[in-house]
């Protein structure tokens, strides 16, 4: 329902957001763009907070701010761009007036917030450089968290205030807002009862949010400038100068944008504009504000060092009881696990010659350990059937890798399926043959020989490989759902939007999105030091099972392995059945029962896989750590690894008149031939 009749009147109870609608040929490069920047933006967000709260040497009101600053922009960028994503994807821009007040209100406690904090920020900043003596004492923890819990409070009743003016306005004629999202102005244009009274009341309001914050700020920084001025050395000035730069940068880029969408006065050009800035301060601003920081400051750029390179200098460290510290200069096998090692004190340049004896795994020095390689399990309790699970194994992997090279081969072939639902099965299959490749081989290998042990770069590329191709199939099945949502549902505009470029951008940015992701998953499985038991019970490197492995505390690498995890699978999992609802309804409104069994089959297949390899992938890495065993993490990780890869072409190629139709015409070629 879009409105509802008073007597002579009609009252509008839901808006169109018409965002970006006048581009329509772009809908599908601005959804991933759009889907990029949201993922980049909530990643760089909550590394800062965690840095923040693991690191003890940013345990200071600066970094106590910093945090708050990143929490606020999460939820910043969610008040606005899942909205903006759902529109994008399925073409559904209505918002009921709820939901409009409702994610205006949240918007307004947001940005009025970050005003306030941003303020509380740049007094910050004036304590540590004009009163450095006195800073501690005045800044203690108890001010800092009074600025933080006042800068929410007046943001939550700004925004009260704001919304209740709002929800009084009466709304009659058109529902069409010329935005994005619910922002107080295109509102009140759509109002036809009369709005100077709240157009004045909150232009005071926006007013009194904006300036005294940005006076403060200004006050701040001209107070700052002017001690950084009167410092005599040049390197002291720019170093004094670093600690306020990023800052002084977001507040620029914030109140310049947001003074002008809200209280510079409205022109014809303004207008036309409007947009632009309000992607500044509410998509732009939250993206940038962690590379800011962590670009342009040397303590977060520090302890993110420190936390990426902590797994690689402890390899090369090792520790003899009761004399020290000492670099790994060479380290190599003599014969029958004896080896030497060379190390140096890296204080006193002492040379010293250890000969060890090695599992293979850990070099024993003395009482000290450094672990060099890892031990699979795999299925050594059942060591007496290696080489039937060799030939099973072995089976699965040349069935898996025939079949997906099959349908590559069939839909690069035949011009039939020259279509964007089999390039996204080409690439489906591709994925698939090197998502097998980086388990099955080691596996196979290991069945046949006597070792089990893979060194630790081995195990963190295998890690790499394996997320990165498992990663990439999470998005590539989401974009094959809204494939099969714009055939399905937008039959007409199908060849439009699903154009060639089109295509290739989507496959790309999927590519892309996973092998980015898993650089930050594997870096959070390996930056950890390893000096307990080398035996990982798994038949890979998979990185639950690695991370049982370290002496130190991996609850903040547990804790981002699991905030990807949860955007890698729940992102595309939610696209995926948005789409399929959409998909379920429009096929249900079909009168023909045969032409909703013809539909249905053409999304039958692909339904089918997403159930298989999200259910298992979230099984594995969403639940609690308590409810982890070794043997059912094996047999989950076994059905979507192995077992999933083999499936794909048999289930696209049983259930799927076009493919068996093509490998029919295939044969009779040859056969004729």
């Amino acid at each position: 329902m879009l409105d509802i009749k008073e007597g002579n009147q009609t009252v509008i109870t839901e808006f169109i957001l018409l965002g970006f609608g006048n581009l329509p040929e772009l809908q599908p490069f601005l959804f991933l763009l759009f889907l990029m920047i949201y993922i980049v933006t909530i990643s760089g967000n909550l590394i800062i907070v965690l840095l923040v709260v693991s690191d003890q040497h940013l345990h200071t009101p600066m970094y106590y701010f910093l945090g708050n600053l990143s929490c606020l922009e999460t939820f910043y960028s969610s008040t606005i761009l899942p909205r903006m994503l759902y529109s994008l994807f399925t073409g559904d821009r209505s918002i009921s007036f709820t939901a409009c007040v409702t994610q205006f209100y949240i918007f307004g406690i947001l940005v009025t917030t970050e005003c306030f904090l941003l303020a509380a920020m740049s007094f910050d900043r004036y304590l540590a450089i004009c009163n450095p003596l006195h800073y501690a004492i005045q800044m203690t923890d108890r001010l800092c968290l009074q600025l933080a819990v006042g800068s929410w409070v007046s943001g939550g009743l700004a925004a009260t205030i704001t919304t209740s003016l709002m929800s009084q306005l009466v709304f009659c004629g058109p529902n069409k807002i010329d935005h994005f999202f619910c922002d107080i102005g295109p509102v009140i244009d759509l109002s036809c009862s009369n709005t100077h009274t709240i157009e004045t009341s909150i232009l005071i309001l926006s007013s009194l949010c904006a300036f005294p914050p940005f006076l403060l700020t200004l006050a701040s920084y001209v107070c700052i400038i002017t001690s950084i001025l009167k410092i005599s050395s040049r390197s002291s000035r720019q170093k004094v100068f670093s600690t306020c730069s990023s800052h002084l940068i977001m507040v620029t880029v914030f109140y310049g944008t947001l003074i002008i969408v809200y209280i510079v006065p409205k022109t014809s050009i303004l207008r036309d504009l409007n947009k632009v800035f309000s992607l500044l301060y509410t998509i732009l601003t939250p993206l940038l504000n962690p590379i800011v920081y962590s670009l342009r400051n040397n303590d977060v750029k520090e302890a993110l060092k420190k936390d990426a390179d902590l797994w690689s200098s402890f390899s090369n460290k090792a520790h003899l009881v009761g004399v020290g510290d000492y670099d790994v200069k060479i380290c190599q096998f003599l014969y029958k696990g004896f080896g030497e090692m060379v190390l140096m004190n890296p204080g006193t340049s002492v040379i010293v010659t250890v000969t060890y004896y090695s599992t293979g795994v850990i070099s024993d020095m003395g009482n000290g350990t450094v672990v060099k390689d890892f031990i699979l399990l795999g299925f050594s309790s059942v060591s007496h059937s290696r080489i039937l699970l060799f030939i099973l194994f072995l089976s699965i992997y040349v069935v898996t890798l025939s079949g997906n090279s099959l349908i590559i081969g069939i839909t690069s072939i035949d011009s039939r399926l020259a279509t964007p639902m089999y390039y996204f099965l080409r690439n489906l299959a591709a994925i698939d043959i090197c998502y097998i490749s980086s388990t099955v081989p080691q596996l196979l290998v290991h069945f046949l020989s006597q070792t089990q042990s893979i060194s630790l770069l081995a195990c963190a590329t295998q890690n790499y490989a394996f997320f990165a191709f498992g990663v990439t199939e999470c998005f590539l099945l989401a974009v094959m759902a809204y494939d099969r949502y714009v055939a399905i549902c937008n039959p007409l505009n199908y060849m439009l939007v699903m154009g060639q470029g089109a295509c290739a951008k989507m496959a790309a940015a999927s590519w892309v999105c996973g092998f980015l992701q898993s650089v930050v998953l594997t870096v959070y499985t390996f930056h950890v030091p390893f000096c307990k038991s080398n035996r990982i019970d798994h038949f890979f490197c998979e990185a639950p099972q690695v991370l049982k492995l370290s002496c130190s505390d991996t609850y903040m690498n547990e804790m981002v392995i699991f905030a990807v995890a949860v955007m890698v699978l729940i992102i595309p999992l939610s696209l995926v059945f948005v789409s399929y609802t959409r998909i379920v309804g429009t096929i249900f409104r079909m009168s023909s029962a045969a032409g909703r069994l013809k539909t249905f089959s053409t999304c039958a297949s692909h339904l089918i896989v997403v159930s298989l390899f999200y259910g298992a992938a979230i099984f594995m890495y969403m639940r609690p750590k308590s409810t982890h065993s070794a043997n059912q993490d094996k047999m989950i990780s076994l059905f979507y690894s192995v077992i999933t890869p083999m499936l794909n072409p048999i289930i696209y190629s049983l259930r799927n008149k076009e493919v068996k139709g093509a490998v029919m015409r295939i044969l009779r070629k040859t056969l004729d031939s």
